[in-house]
This record gives C-alpha cells, structure tokens and sequence, in this order.
C-alpha cells in the first residue's frame, strides 16, 4: 500500500458518496468540536498546502480582484478543489496585507451556540475586543452571542478576508441565516469566501441583485487540459505521453479527485497508458472502482478490520475491540507489514498510512460516558465508510446486526445511551431499543430533545410502541413541540392509557391541559383543570410544572394574574433542585408575557433575558437553543426601539418556533418581522411575512394566526394610506370563524391588537367622530380595570389621535402626554411611532410641551424612532404628503445610501451602475418627495418612515 494513497480528505457523514480531492481538500481533517482547546484550534487551522496542488491562478484573480463583493461562494461537488483554491487566496491576501481568518465547519455547528463559540474566538484576531472560547459563554443564550458578535463585526474599521470551509455541514436553517446576517453586517472592505458543496438559494438573492455576491461555480474549478498536465507530470511525478494526458483528462474532465485517484493507481502500474485506455465511467463509477481499487490492495486482516468496524461513526480502540471479537474468527496476519494486536494499534496503523482515517479529538462531542478511560477517537472518511458498508453486506450480511448490537451493549456500558439506541434500532432489536429509550426517556424530556425523541419513537412499529405506554407519552410530548399541538393530541387520544396511574396519569394529565391550551381551547382547558384534575402537586416534577405553568397561562389570557403568578410559584418550586431547565424557560417566559401585557416592559425583558440564557444541558448532546424565550426577547426588544438586535434574534429563532407551535410566539415573530421590513421601506416583504402567517395559520389549524395576519395587513393599509384594504382585511379579520374564545380571554399575542382596536384605527382615519372617541374612552377604561396597561398605553395613543382629529388639539397633547409619561417609564419606543405620521408629529409636540419632565435619552431615542430628530423638517413646516408614486426598489436603495454620505461616484461602484443612472435615480427621488436638493430629500424620507 503506497504511503501517497493520503486520505487527506474531508470527513463529513451527512455527505454523498464523493471521493476525497488530491490536495488540501484531502489533508488531515480537524476534529468535531468539543469542550477541549484542541478540537477547536484545529477548527480555526487552515490545511497545509500539500506538494501536489496546482496553482489555480485564474480563480486566484477573480477573486482577490473582486473586493466590491461582500460574499464569494465556492460551491461544487466533493473533489473539485474548493479547499485548495480557497486556501491559495487566502495566502496570496496574507502576502498583500489582507488579515484573514479560517474557520472550518462541521456538524456540531448547527447547535446556534457552539457555531457562535468558535465564529467569535475565529474573528477575535481581526476585531476589537477580548477574545473568548465557547466554553466562556456557557449559560449565554446563542441570539445574546449573535447580536453582540454582529455589533463587534458591524464596528470594526479595515479590510479582513473570512474563509468558511465545509458549509454544506450546516443543515439548520437557523444558523444558515445567521451566515447570511453576519455577511450582511460586514463593514466596507471585509468579505467572506465560503466553500461548499450545495448551498440554499434563500438569503443569496439580495446579495445577487445588489452585486455583492461572487459565484465560482464547478465549470470554473474543473482542471483545464494544462492545469491536467501540470498537476500529472510536476506535481504526482507520472512520465506520461502527451496522449494519455489527454486522453486521462477526457475521461475525467478534469474532475480532481478522479485525477488524483487515478495517480495513485498508476504509480504501482508498469504501463500506465493501459489502465488509462480502460479508465472509464460516470464519477460515481471512478469513484467505486478506485476505492476498491485501493481495497483490495491491503492486507486480509486489515480488509477484515475495516469491514466489521464500518458500522461506526466514530471509532476507538475499546469499541473495537467489542465488534472485531463478535462473529467469526478475523484471518490471522500472513503478511509482514500488517499490523498486529489490539484495535488500538490496528488504528494507529491505519492512521499512518493515511487510509482514508482522521483522528478525532479525545474528549468526544456530546454526552460523556461514566468512568471511561480517554481514549483516542478516529472516523472514516464518508465516501470510504459508504463504501466498506457496502461492501460488509454483500460479504458478510448476517454479521451487521450482530455487530450493531455489540456497539450498542458497550455504550450501554459507558452509560451513553444515544448511541447504545442507535445502533440497537440499528440492528433492528427493538425492544432491547425500546428498553432503553424507556430508561433515558425522562432525562431526555427534561433536557427537551423532542427532535431526537420524535425520530426514534416514529421509526417503531405502532404494534411494538402499544406495549410501552411511557413511551406512548413522551411521543406525544416531542411531537407537540416539534409538530405541532393537532397531532400531538391525536397520538395522545390513540394512546393506550385509559388504566394510567401515579406518574404516567400525572403526564397525560399535564400534556392534555397544555395541548388544550396551546390550540386556543380555553374553555376546554378550564373544564378539565376544574373537573379532572387533582390539586396540585401531584407529586412528580416534570408534569408537575409544565401543569402548573400551562394553568397559569390560562389564568393569565383570562385576567387572574394572582393566581397566574401563584401557579407559576408552584412550577418552580416543583422542579427545585433538579438539573432540567425546561421548566424553568417555560415558567420565566409565561410571567415575563404577564409582565408585558401589565405595562411592565423592563420586567418583562428581565425575564426574558433569563428565560434566554437559561440554556438546556449538554448531558445528550448539543439542543436547537431556547426559541420560545428568545422570540419574547425580540418581542420586547423591538418595543424598546431595538429593531435591530430583534430583527437579528428572530432570523436565529424564528424556524425554531415554527416547530414549537405556541400560536403566540408564532404570531409575535411574524409580526415584528413584517414591521421591521415596513419601516425600512421593504413592504413586499413585509407582506411576505404576514402571507407566511395566515399559511400557517391554515395549515396548523390556528386560525387565531389567521386573524392576526388581517389585523395587521389592516394597519399597514391604513398607514399607506390604503382605505379600502385595510376594510377588507378588518372584514376578513372579524370573520366569526376566527374566534373560538369567549369573552374575557385575551390570549398574549393579542392584548394590544385585536378587532376591536382595528375597527377603532379605522373609524379614526375614515370618520373620526365625538362617538368613536367615546368608544376609545370605554375601552381604554376597560383596558385599565383589566389591568391590560399596555393596551391601554396604546388606546390612550389612539385617544389622542381622536382629539386631534375632532378638531381639540389642546386636549389631545394632554392624552398624549399622559402616554408618554408612562411610555418613559418603562421605555416603549415602537408602540408610538408604528401608528404612523398623523401620531409622529402629536408626539413630537408633546415632547416639546413637557421639556424636562421626560428623560432626554428617551425622548431623543422616541423621537428618532418617529423621524422626528435632527433630520426632520422644522416644527413649524407642514408635514410632508404621503408619496402618490411610492419609490422602486433601486430608488429606495439609492436613498439608503444617500443617507448614508455616499457620493454619486461610490453608489455606482456599489449598484454596478453607472454615475449618469445614479443622477436619474436621484432625481426621480426629489420630485416624488418634492425635495429640492439632497438633504431635504433625505429628512422628508425620514419624515415618511423610508428610511
């Protein structure tokens, strides 16, 4: 076996079967995360260039040339020498000055906190700040690290270069758009070179239409005719006829690995140009044929070792040791250069002659085992365990279960009960699976890995599942957070629990209340509270407290914020002393939700920002971060004026709470997106969320998300000035068949806009009447008694706009007044200025009246927020008229920069256009905001919530 045969490829187990590439993309790979510095260093390590690169100077020019660009996307398949190529421009940036930064990714960064970890301790270098390690933000919430490492990025001043290799590992949409946040936050003169094998479309189009973004596609890293030549006769040492060259690049076309491959075939052959005259077949065939070639080469003993150790992911001596003693007797060595002993010396063997095996760190990722000796940790290279796996059930089939459970009993033993049930159903023992599912199930429950418990518990035959009425339960549990709570119930009424007592009783008690509750079914949720169950406690922590805390939500949406809160006491305290912190992020996010509608906005944040930082432990692995606390977060943030750093946590959570299913999480994060996209002139956006909430709606059958998505097209429409949509979308909205509440239940994400108070925005901008103020008055009174204060701060903004609007301008600052009193006080910022210009201009002139009474800080940040700042026209000039031609896209984008001091020449360079199609633009934005030069366009923008 020739030393050269270097598996220095990527290891990636989500990957397709691909071969490795013969250069960087092949040398020693770095190991999967853990807590442990060296996994990490090697993650931030660039690969070394090895001997047998090519220069590809032409993709080297485009790039580096292209410093406009905010992103330069590497994508083609496995071998096509993304890794090299990226590697080559990063040392031809270092060589110009250019400081760039490495950071390999893997698996273990689609856990949002761990990604975060190693993004920061990677741009530490380049940034300004004190560098930390992913274990220094232990206990911090991924959305937290987000917004701080995007405001560090967005500050940083000078050109860097970040290089993001193996992007395809990265499979949670959550995290792919936090990619996309962070390149849209890099400054001027900084860019990221990402190498990937398939990337999603979605979060690339802006980057494509603005320019920004450069697509090196597989037709441009193929191997020219020369570059074939080169990398044969220079780099690999092969003396070959100009023919065969040729004829070797024809068949490959100029794939890389197949290059390579062939290479290393051909040093042991006498007559090189025959192998390549019969060398021949789709890349999936060369790859098969090659691999095998290999193969077959090694000693039987060896052959024998791969073969039964294939089944694995990650690989140790101890483990297999388990598998290579199971099953028939391995052939003894009768070759000198085999290796002999134990499997860790037959690993360490493998390791040297670079057969297509990477170390591993030795403090694995994920859960550890219970007094294990460390141990040094291997895997395959995908494509050569795809391969070896194909190749166990073709010479030994009856062997693979054998083999599977002999893993599963020694994880068994080293108290890691993930992969003891992975292998088990692997080898398709499901009851021994189910056994041990039934014993880590609680612990699993606690730590809220509902995805892992749903994918196990669907692949049992229901047959099977029936006789395991635990496991029935904690079926139903995951899927009501992952799926949503109309098939949760649905397992939950075919579950075989009709006899349940003690602890399994106390379970479907508890998850029937909470599946009631979170499907807007009060009234059957308080029937069964009041007529079945038992007072509380019932003696077990987990159904007690969610139990608890779904009561209190109830009691809450029905005004006993009293008992509200002395239910949430009972959660916490039912779950005191334990290691779980489900319940914990459960009971902070509902009382900070009674915050909230209470007026108590800083309270309320408190909360959250616990809720948020409470993470989930680590015991089974990596979870997918905290959405239901960090949508609340971004909620409150929002209020406080902060679209920014909320805009950036729902792009990291929302996914996620698409998954949990609580309608008002769902509702929150869509609405506010859509108001952030509104206020920066993205109204097709905007829209574009409020459609994907009404889907939603429909097809979770929560019609409430249905409702909300009218009520707010209905206030867009009137801030547009559109009166005939937002009366059809009030219409739509009050539909009787969107209601399933009675009376006196106002569920969280519906305290502040409901119908009523659509239809009353309305009447104010249709017929503003003596009568439809009164009617403010009532509810506002009624908001009060309710203790609804911060519907009642946005009625009383409503109040005011009525005065004004009934010609008693003298009372209306009064009202407004009083609003910004309490608006102060706890710092809303966003319930004042999303009611529009009309609002804007009376909260201004209040501010004016009330001079010192409120704190500058917050009346500059309000009056910011309503475009009534520095830019703003003088008190004393006529508000500007709403646009009769709203702005196109690229005028709206011209007008960003503008405000921003780009000259004329630099929005060209940045639009791709040139400076006369900039004037035109410039000038078609001064006449539709009937500005005269440039500062005024910009300020009457402002004035109008364009910018």
């Amino acid at each position: 076996m020739p030393a050269r045969i270097a598996a220095q490829g990527k290891a990636d187990p989500d990957a397709e079967h691909n071969l490795p590439m013969a250069s960087n993309e092949e040398t020693a790979r770095r190991a999967m995360p853990g807590t442990g510095t060296g996994a990490l260093a090697a993650k931030l390590r660039p690969p070394l260039l090895t001997p047998y690169q090519v220069e590809r100077s032409a993709i080297c020019d485009t790039i580096c040339a292209a410093g406009f660009v905010r992103l330069v996307l590497v994508r083609a398949p496995a071998g096509f020498g993304k890794t090299t190529t990226m590697l080559q421009c990063r040392a031809r940036l270092e060589a110009a000055g250019v400081p760039t930064v490495w950071l390999t990714l893997d698996r273990a960064d689609n856990d949002a906190t761990r990604f975060l970890g190693s993004l920061e301790v990677a741009l530490s270098p380049v940034l300004e700040g004190a560098p930390k390690r992913p274990s220094d933000h232990a206990g911090t919430d991924a959305g937290e690290q987000a917004l701080a490492l995007m405001d560090r990025v967005a500050r940083h001043h000078g050109a860097f270069t970040l290089f993001l290799d193996d992007f395809e590992a990265l499979q949670n949409p959550a995290v792919v758009g936090l990619v996309w946040q962070l390149v849209e936050s890099l400054p001027p003169g900084a860019r990221a070179v990402v190498g990937t094998r398939w990337v999603p479309e979605t979060g690339l189009g802006r980057l494509r239409a603005r320019g920004e973004l450069l697509e090196i596609e597989p037709a441009q890293l193929r191997f020219s005719a020369s570059e074939t030549e080169s990398f044969l006769r220079h780099a690999r040492g092969l003396k070959l006829e100009q023919a065969a060259i040729s004829a070797l690049h024809r068949r490959t076309e100029g794939w890389p690995t197949a290059l390579w491959l062939a290479s290393v075939s051909m040093e042991r052959r006498a007559q090189p140009e025959t192998f390549i005259a019969g060398f021949s077949g789709s890349n999936a065939a060369i790859a098969d044929y090659l691999v095998e070639d290999v193969f077959h080469h090694l000693p039987e003993p060896v052959r024998d070792f791969l073969l039964r150790t294939s089944i694995l992911d990650q690989l140790c001596g101890p483990l297999c040791d388990a598998l290579y003693q199971c099953g028939p007797q391995p052939p003894a060595a009768a070759d000198g250069d085999a290796p002999a002993g134990n499997s860790a010396d037959i690993l360490a063997w493998l390791e040297r002659a670079n057969l297509f095996l990477l170390p591993l760190e030795s403090e694995r990722y994920g859960e550890r085992g219970t007094g294990e000796q460390p141990q040094q940790w291997y895997r395959y290279h995908s494509l050569f365990s795809s391969f070896l796996r194909g190749q166990l059930t073709q010479t030994m089939p009856q062997a693979v279960a054998e083999l599977h459970m002999a893993a599963s009993r020694w994880y068994e033993g080293q108290g890691r009960p993930v992969p003891a049930i992975e292998h088990a159903i692997a080898a398709g023992a499901v009851d021994y699976a189910l056994q041990l599912l039934d014993s880590a199930a609680a612990g699993l429950l606690a730590q809220g890995r509902m995805r892992l418990l749903t994918r196990w518990l669907e692949m049992v035959p229901p047959a099977e599942l029936a006789r395991w009425p635990k496991l029935q339960i904690a079926r139903a549990w995951a899927v009501s957070f992952t799926r949503g709570p109309a098939e949760a119930i649905a397992l939950l009424q075919a579950s075989s629990t009709d006899d349940a007592t003690g602890e399994l009783l106390a379970h479907v008690r508890a998850l029937r209340h909470m599946l009631l509750n979170m499907m807007d079914r009060f009234d059957e949720a308080r029937a069964f509270a009041r007529n079945e169950l038992p007072p509380l406690p019932m003696g077990y922590a987990f159904p007690d407290a969610i139990l608890a805390t779904s009561m209190a939500r109830l009691a809450a949406v029905s005004g006993d914020y009293v008992e509200a809160r002395r239910l949430l006491a009972v959660a916490r305290q039912a779950v005191r002393g334990s290691d779980s912190n489900f319940n914990k992020i459960f009971s902070e996010s509902v009382e900070g939700l009674i915050d909230l509608r209470q007026g108590r906005l800083q309270q309320a944040l408190g909360r959250f920002r616990i809720a948020a930082r409470t993470m989930l432990p680590n015991r089974f692995g990596p979870t997918n971060g905290n959405a239901m606390a960090c949508i609340l977060l971004a909620e409150g943030l929002y209020e406080t004026g902060d679209s920014d750093r909320s805009g950036r946590l729902l792009n990291v959570y929302l996914p996620l709470s698409r998954d949990l299913g609580l309608a008002d999480q769902i509702i929150t994060g869509h609405l506010v997106l859509a108001r952030i996209a509104f206020e920066r002139g993205e109204v097709d956006q905007a829209h574009e969320w409020l459609a994907a909430l009404e889907h939603l709606g429909h097809h979770r059958g929560l019609t409430r998300l249905v409702m909300s998505a009218m009520l707010e097209r209905a206030r867009l429409a009137l801030r547009q000035g559109n009166r005939h949509a937002a009366e059809e979308a009030l219409q739509r909205a009050g539909d009787p068949a969107l209601w399933r509440t009675r009376p006196g239940v106002s569920s969280f994400a519906s305290d502040v806009e409901d119908i009523t108070v659509g239809r009353l925005r309305l009447a104010l901008h249709v017929e503003p009447t003596a009568q439809v103020r009164e009617a403010v008055e009532r509810e506002l009174a009624a908001a009060v008694s309710n203790q609804l204060m911060r519907r009642a701060l946005k009625l009383r903004i409503l109040l005011a706009q009525a005065y004004q609007r009934t010609g008693d301008g003298a009372q209306a600052l009064v009202v407004m007044a009083e609003a910004l009193r309490f608006g102060a006080a706890e710092g809303f910022i966003r319930i004042f200025a999303d009611e529009g210009d009309e609002v804007r201009r009376l909260v201004a002139q209040a501010c004016t009246r009330q001079g010192g009474n409120l704190p500058s800080a917050y009346v500059e940040r309000l009056l910011d927020a309503c475009g009534q700042g520095p830019d703003a026209a003088p008190s004393g000039q006529a508000a500007p008229a709403p646009l009769v031609e709203p702005l196109t896209p690229k005028e709206q984008k011209v007008l960003q920069l503008l405000a921003e001091g780009f000259s004329n020449v630099a929005m060209a360079q940045r639009l791709f256009v040139s400076e006369t199609t900039v004037r035109t633009h410039l000038r078609n934005i001064s006449a539709k905001l009937h500005a005269s030069n440039r500062t005024q366009a910009v300020a009457i923008a402002r004035q109008l919530g364009l910018l």
